[in-house]
């Protein structure tokens, strides 16, 4: 959804002209580029009262439109407009405040190609003063409009946060540096600028005057190019693309998730290599299967074991066994259905135990085992019981 704000904001900036005074004194400046489009300009958060979302101190790129910039009804706000020096308290000449601010106005404004253009009378001599001794040379437009929390890319690449529509405009400013850039000033193609103040650099959207240092600006503006670069480029993170310079916790939150999801893919491989079925594994395994088979069938020699686990033939013994007083002491309440797994273990192992030191009974065994064979072979219908007369054949 769409973030919508209404606020009243000073930007853009002036261009080549041609000055001349009038009979009364006052400046006369034709042709001024007032304004550009399509353009990015960048703005400090805190420019925009109840913005959420960013820090005062973050800055956010902004884009306005052919489109919105050169609406008829954009244009003619503009025409007539009263200019100062730079921009009255809260961007705004009202009736309250225009004797304390008006220093002229704007005409004939138009579109020419991709600029806002006008022509300027300026009538004080003050400003008239600062324009010609160069300390004025660029203007800012002040207006209302509405802006709209908007990702987007700009016709030349610019990644932009935010756009600029519906344009009103109110005064336009003179000021030294503006957001358009140079190439929307105030000009003279007579006058040349005085030696030695002509050397300018743009940091992070902010003018800065350093002299004739020239190597130092050509330094400064490889690192901002390479800066913008940067803000441009695109990193793409599986199926997701991002922009470096607008979206980084985006791209933190994705390397997050992806060295997550290697941490936990690296456990369970760990645990599938520590669990991984071994020749020597195997043959441990079936030898204790061997050992608990035989253990079982000693305590109860009509176990199931066929298809059973280990862990459930225990359990079966021990069912079976239910009654022992060695069983009801290490199990208890529970119940051989609710023991846990180290319970069985422990009560089928302690049974075993005692069942390998208590002394054999031959007769016993060999009666057990008769009776055994007599049950498996007599029919489930009769129940003759054991005939004691024949013991002693197989004693």
């Amino acid at each position: 959804m769409k973030n919508i704000y209404r606020f009243k904001v000073g930007d853009f900036a002036p261009s080549e002209s041609t000055r001349s005074f009038t009979p009364e004194g006052y400046l006369k400046c034709v042709n001024v580029r007032l304004g550009k489009a399509p353009q990015v300009r960048q703005y400090y958060a805190y420019e925009f009262p109840n913005l959420e979302g960013f820090s005062a101190d973050q800055t956010i790129n902004v884009y306005t439109s052919a489109e919105e910039l050169f609406k008829p009804a954009a244009i003619k706000s503009w025409d007539g407009a009263d200019a100062t020096d730079y921009h009255p308290p809260k961007n705004e000449i009202n009736a309250a405040n225009w004797k304390d601010y008006h220093i002229g106005y704007c005409e004939n404004v138009r579109q020419e190609g991709e600029y806002l253009v006008g022509d300027l009378l300026i009538k004080d001599k003050d400003s008239i003063d600062l324009i010609q001794n160069n300390e004025r040379l660029e203007m800012s437009l002040g207006y209302a409009a509405t802006l709209i929390l908007e990702q987007g890319t700009a016709p030349d690449g610019t990644v932009y946060q935010a756009k600029f529509i519906n344009f009103i405009g109110n005064h336009v400013a003179l000021v030294k540096y503006g957001r358009c850039g140079g190439d929307c000033r105030i000009g003279d193609e007579k006058q040349t600028p005085p030696e030695g103040k002509t050397m300018e650099v743009i940091v992070n959207g902010m003018r800065f005057d350093i002299g004739d240092n020239k190597p130092f600006a050509d330094a400064l503006k490889i690192q901002q190019e390479q800066l913008e670069n940067l803000k441009a480029a695109k990193l793409k993170v599986g199926d997701k693309q991002f922009s470096i310079g607008d979206e980084l916790n985006a791209v933190q939150a994705v390397v997050d998730q992806l060295h997550t999801d290697k941490t936990t893919l690296e456990q369970k491989v760990g645990d599938l290599e520590k669990n991984q079925m071994t020749p020597e594994k195997l043959e441990q395994a079936a030898a204790e299967r061997t050992a608990v088979i035989a253990d079982a069938k000693a305590l109860v020699p009509t176990v199931k074991t066929e298809g059973c686990t280990c862990e459930q033939i225990k359990r079966d013994v021990i069912a079976a066994k239910a009654g022992d007083a060695l069983v009801t002491a290490l199990l208890g309440s529970v119940s051989v259905g609710d023991a846990k797994p180290d319970q069985i273990d422990t009560t089928f192992r302690a049974l075993s135990a005692v069942k390998s030191t208590t002394p054999s009974n031959a007769v016993g065994d060999a009666l057990n085992q008769q009776q055994q064979q007599q049950q498996n072979n007599q029919d489930p219908k009769e129940n003759t019981g054991y005939d004691k007369s024949a013991a002693y054949k197989t004693i």
